[in-house]
């Protein structure tokens, strides 16, 4: 089976999607703004915790840099550490390094002892810091470790720090300051020195060790960690010792094995010095090791544990048994239904976005992760599950009880908007994408569709296969769409199989730096066949493809295939030879096996030299009509952080909650199309006047109807394409120029349909040189 998948990060950072699907919850820079404001109202301990969530929002890791670097301003001390975790959890390097500084900078010279000793903590994590950093960094932290004054633990922290970071000097005195705090005669000094010599890896016969061999057994922090750091060198010693056994006698191998005996010296240095070396099973490290040597070769090859691939194979084939919904906590902290999947069976049994999960089979969600409450969620298909709800309204939960069913999540969303024209969002190329598309086209054309839009931004890809049958939707039959040509093998050609859907209407597709794969194989094979116009911006630039292998070595684990799927499902039953409690599919190997080429014969690849450099300048897929997604002006940035309190306050859902049952026609106009008019909404101005916000009117009209928009897909049954601006007719100016482009082709001037005349944010040409005028009611 042919794969082709782009991950902008790795899979270890994939949500765990096996019961219910997590949605975005908000736009990156204000989720950011949220959680670093929360920081700075939090302890120093849970700094560490918002940096991480930071770092795992879904976007561009620069888009989350750029959110960074607006707040930090703003922020207060430990702001600027979660911060500084944040950029550390998502870069691969250093090349986040000066915004790390950036951050760290002013809190190096902190009056509060834990906030300096959490900033030290993060310096020492010097693989984040580029030589230009490292000086600026030791300015700050030399002092504090060559002055007999700095308090001790801060001293300690500053030594532990410059042995990373220094120079061989600043080495030589970090550790002689570590060394001089072993030989005080205070008992408390003595373990902080022997503690950290032990964490910058002092050597066995180090001055410490004595100390660390008589707190050991003491039944506190420091004890425990000891113990850790002696257990490391028990390793240590007995892995060498049976280094010399392997290698007879010999500390080193020769021969066909020397190249295996660096993977068992990197090993055994790990074991005894590194500081979590007694944390990390060396089946972790070695699985690490096959992922680092096939990500060297490309980016793309990997190597997926049983977890990890199972992980990626639901990805790309989004059906669990389970309720059915997208769940995640809420602004309250309360495990919630964010959205409905409303073909599946919670939707059924009136479950809504927004209600509260207390209680699953009589066990309280509170004080549980969501990893805990989705495993009491899912189950057999066919089960049943009580769930105890609570909904904004009700004086009191109710139970209510929900069958669980083997659950598709749609890959397509569609709308026929005004105009006639019909849009088709595509979310991913999973194992149903050409058939849901093709219903999406046929309910389109029975609608009236006069023209289509395919939206395939932000899709990384997926099935090669589904490329090419989604092609065939709008080509005829035995046309070229992609052919692959690798090492082995002869060249490979996919065609065009059955008669297409919509061979004749006028056609735009949609992409962006974030369509890639799949993504690309349909837009560029569209636009080779002159089927097509393309709208946005060049695309990511992935045309290779990947093989997915498994491996004889840990073979899956047998069970009984009940429902006859070829696959494990949940509830099956199966043999559990590893006895960890789990079924496991085995590990499997991705590697790049050949590059995809267009129709014209156009490679999209990005190649790269191993120095980065691009080797071949007309990579992706360039769009015939080019134009950036239309985006905050710089002069009004200050408009996320007032937005980002109004979201914390839950402003816009309040007032939704409060009108929708006495508005729920008005509410379902308004989400088609409100015509930029404020006014229309019932008690606008009294609520706007409430939040004495200094955003214009448009602003918060705006956000009220993004709001609606997500509340009305409840009572029509049906999502909204896309995700706020992004897909909306009104807000998004490059599906403003799609539509332009296909109405046009139908003989219609989109300036005179009333539903975009007063929205419309793209420009016209005036027929002087060029120039563009903006639009009636552009904003």
């Amino acid at each position: 089976m042919l794969l082709d998948l782009t991950f902008r990060r790795t899979l270890l950072a994939l949500p765990a999607l096996l019961l219910c699907s997590v949605a975005p919850a908000q736009d990156t820079g204000a989720e950011v703004a949220a959680l670093l404001r929360r920081a700075d109202q939090g302890s120093v301990e849970q700094v560490w915790e918002f940096g991480r969530r930071i770092g795992e929002i879904k976007g561009k890791e620069e888009a989350i840099a750029g959110a960074i670097r607006r707040e930090l301003p703003r922020g207060g001390d430990k702001a600027r550490l979660a911060a500084a975790r944040a950029l550390q959890e998502i870069s691969e390097g250093t090349e986040f390094s000066t915004d790390i500084l950036a951050a760290l900078q002013p809190v190096l010279g902190s009056k509060d002892a834990g906030v300096l000793q959490a900033a030290l903590a993060l310096v020492a994590r010097d693989a984040y810091f580029d030589r230009r950093s490292l000086p600026d960094l030791r300015k700050s932290v030399q002092p504090r470790v060559a002055d007999d004054l700095t308090a001790p633990a801060v001293r300690v922290a500053a030594a532990k720090a410059l042995w990373r970071i220094g120079t061989a000097a600043e080495q030589a005195l970090a550790k002689r300051v570590l060394k001089d705090f072993v030989t005080s005669s205070d008992p408390r000094l003595k373990v902080m020195g022997a503690l950290g010599l032990a964490e910058i890896n002092d050597g066995p016969d180090g001055p410490g060790w004595p100390v660390l061999r008589e707190i050991a057994d003491e039944p506190t922090a420091d004890g425990r960690l000891a113990s850790s750091y002696l257990r490391i060198e028990n390793q240590r010693r007995t892995f060498d010792a049976m280094l010399r056994r392997l290698d007879g006698g010999s500390s080193v191998a020769s021969g066909a094995d020397k190249e295996l005996a660096l993977l068992r010296e990197i090993l055994a240095r790990v074991d005894r010095s590194h500081i979590r070396g007694d944390k990390v099973p060396h089946k972790e490290l070695i699985e690490n090791a096959a992922r680092g040597l096939l990500r060297s070769l490309d980016r793309y090859s990997t190597y997926f544990s049983s977890k990890q691939y199972q992980q990626f194979f639901f990805d790309l084939n989004r059906e669990y048994g389970g309720i059915g919904a997208f769940v995640d906590f809420d602004a309250d902290d309360v495990f919630s239904i964010l959205r409905p999947i409303y073909s599946g069976p919670a939707y059924a049994a009136n479950l809504r976005s927004g209600d509260k999960i207390l209680e699953v089979d009589g066990w309280e969600t509170h004080g549980h992760n969501s990893d805990e409450i989705i495993a009491r969620l899912k189950g057999k298909d066919g089960t049943p599950v009580k769930i105890k709800v609570m909904r904004r309204g009700w004086r009191e939960p109710k139970d209510i009880t929900i069958t669980r069913r083997i659950i598709h999540v749609p890959s397509v969303n569609h709308d026929l908007l005004p105009g006639g024209i019909g849009y088709a969002e595509v979310l991913r190329f999973g194992s149903t994408t050409a058939d849901e598309l093709e219903k999406a086209l046929r309910d389109l054309t029975r609608r009236g569709a006069r023209g289509l839009v395919l939206d395939l931004r932000n899709n990384t890809g997926g099935y090669l296969e589904e490329a090419r049958d989604v092609v065939g939707l709008f080509v005829p039959r035995n046309q070229l769409v992609v052919y692959t040509a690798g090492r082995q093998g002869p060249r490979q050609d996919y065609r065009t199989g059955g008669e297409p859907v919509a061979p004749d209407l006028p056609l735009a597709v949609l992409i962006n730096g974030s369509s890639a794969s799949a993504s690309e194989i349909t837009a560029g094979a569209l636009q080779d066949l002159g089927r097509a116009v393309l709208v946005g911006k060049r695309s990511f630039g992935k045309g290779s493809v990947q093989r997915l292998l498994p491996l004889a070595c840990e073979e899956p684990e047998p069970f009984v295939d009940q429902n006859g799927n070829h696959q494990w499902d949940a509830g099956e039953p199966f043999t559990d030879t590893n006895k960890n409690g789990v079924y496991d599919i085995g590990p499997r190997i991705k590697l790049t096996v050949a590059y995809y080429y267009l129709p014209k014969g156009r490679c999209v690849h990005r190649q790269v030299d191993i120095h980065g450099k691009v080797l071949n300048e007309d990579w992706g897929v360039t769009p015939d009509k080019q134009l950036e997604m239309r985006d905050t002006p710089t002069k009004e940035l200050w408009k996320e952080s007032v937005i980002t309190d109004l979201l914390d306050k839950d402003v816009f859902n309040t007032y939704v909650t409060k009108h929708i049952d006495a508005q729920q026609q008005l509410f379902l106009q308004l989400a088609e199309g409100d015509g930029a008019d404020w006014k229309r909404y019932p008690g606008f101005e009294e609520f706007y006047k409430g939040l004495d916000t200094p955003l214009p009117r448009d602003d918060v009209r705006r956000w009220l109807r993004y709001a609606i928009r997500g509340k009305v897909s409840d009572l029509r049954g049906k999502a909204y394409p896309g995700s706020r601006a992004l897909g909306d007719f009104q807000e998004d100016n490059q599906l403003q120029e799609a539509l332009r482009t296909v109405l046009g082709k139908c003989g219609t001037d989109i300036r005179t349909l009333d539903a975009y005349k007063s929205v419309l944010k793209i420009g016209f040409d005036t027929g002087k040189s060029g120039a563009k005028a903006p639009a009636p009611g552009r904003k």
